[in-house]
């Protein structure tokens, strides 16, 4: 499975905490821990934009590890 656009809206839903998911890839566990407190403290639209860049960016840059794949899996069905 390929990395998702970020115009999906699962992204901004991950990165604000509207939604959770059990994720496998402990970079990006670690990532989100950060960017759902960022963006809480500043829920901006540029704000969570640059979070969903962020996330977006791990993943595309190791989408061929099977924990990212197992997350867009998760995340994106």
């Amino acid at each position: 499975m390929s990395i998702p656009p970020k115009t999906k809206a699962q992204w901004t839903d991950i990165v604000t905490g509207k939604k959770t998911f059990e994720l496998k890839f402990l970079a990006a566990k670690i990532l989100l821990g950060r960017l759902v407190r960022h963006v809480a403290e500043d829920p901006s639209a540029d704000n969570v934009l640059a979070a969903v860049d962020q996330l977006h960016t791990l993943y595309e840059k190791n989408s061929a590890s099977p924990a990212v794949q197992e997350d867009m899996q998760n995340i994106f069905g």
